[in-house]
């Protein structure tokens, strides 16, 4: 059995005293942690879109739902994830499955609709180091920094918020450590839902999070950190691509990388290509050698 996370309360920004629900199935409540427990063990995997981890963790989230729905008095509900910009991210598979596992087992009377928030603004390349390293940093990042990043990004984006109107909301993420996806999440639809749940793999205690918000980047390379780690993933196991996939991949050397994409099948070589043009961020100068590395890898040059 997992450990579950003590469901907390948390005021919901816009909806004045309106109370919304986090729930998660392991919490961090000091730092450093234990590394060890169990439910970090595919956690490294789902953040790369192993379909085995993805579906391992949506079928750990689904009872919890299940009993929100059962206790609720209203019927009427939606389920969501992190904003899409490009790329999906491993929450968001997490959330598809979720709502596969959920719709067989749906209390009498219970409508349940997915929306995975897509936003069509076009993406441009990195042109500097910089830019790629708050990308791919991200969990490495201070909490100053993470609220630059998501106010230059989920909040700045428009969305189409009508099958969020006056129904009840969760919000599907792997991981909250500081807070700042969760207080973004309800600016964006705070003040256009009834009410506003996160259900979440690992939570982390606000004052654990503010003062140690790179633990995230530490339970992220718990497993997959080295090279020949990454290259037989990619070999012997099945994935779809997300961003951080991609991202880890392209921040490795021309010679790296090209030795990672000569291990792996041809049909993998050629989803990890379409998933580099799909991303929209590497077409540029910075990235010109390692896509001439792809582009030989997928012609068989």
């Amino acid at each position: 059995m997992l450990p579950r996370g003590t469901p907390a309360a948390y005021a919901v920004p816009g909806k004045g005293a309106g109370k919304g629900v986090l729930s998660a199935l392991h919490t961090i409540r000091d730092y450093p942690f234990d590394l060890g427990e169990p439910v970090l063990a595919r956690y490294p995997a789902m953040k790369f879109g192993h379909r085995e981890s993805v579906r391992h963790f949506a079928e750990l989230l689904a009872p919890g739902a299940l009993r929100w729905f059962a206790e609720a008095e209203d019927r009427d509900w939606v389920l969501t994830s992190p904003p899409r910009h490009g790329l999906p991210c491993g929450a968001n598979f997490v959330c598809e499955d979720l709502y596969d596992v959920l719709a067989g087992s749906l209390p009498q009377g219970t409508r349940l609709t997915f929306d995975p928030l897509e936003t069509r603004q076009a993406r441009a390349p990195f042109d500097n180091e910089a830019d790629f390293r708050r990308f791919n940093d991200y969990s490495k990042q201070d909490l100053d920094s993470r609220r630059a990043f998501r106010m230059g990004g989920d909040e700045t984006c428009t969305y189409d918020l009508s099958n969020f109107a006056g129904r009840r909301a969760i919000f599907v993420n792997d991981i909250n450590v500081t807070g700042t996806q969760l207080e973004s999440m309800a600016k964006i639809l705070g003040s256009v839902v009834a009410s506003l749940d996160f259900l979440l793999i690992v939570n982390v205690e606000r004052d654990v999070g503010h003062a140690f918000p790179q633990l995230e980047s530490e339970i992220n390379t718990s497993g997959l950190a080295g090279l020949d780690e990454l290259v037989c993933f990619l070999r012997d196991c099945e994935f779809r691509c997300t961003g951080k996939l991609i991202s880890r991949l392209l921040d490795h050397e021309a010679g790296e990388l090209e030795r990672i994409l000569t291990a792996v099948p041809h049909a993998k070589r050629n989803a990890i290509h379409k998933a580099i043009l799909d991303e929209g961020l590497y077409g540029g100068a910075l990235f010109a050698q390692k896509m001439n590395v792809v582009e030989r890898a997928v012609s068989g040059g």
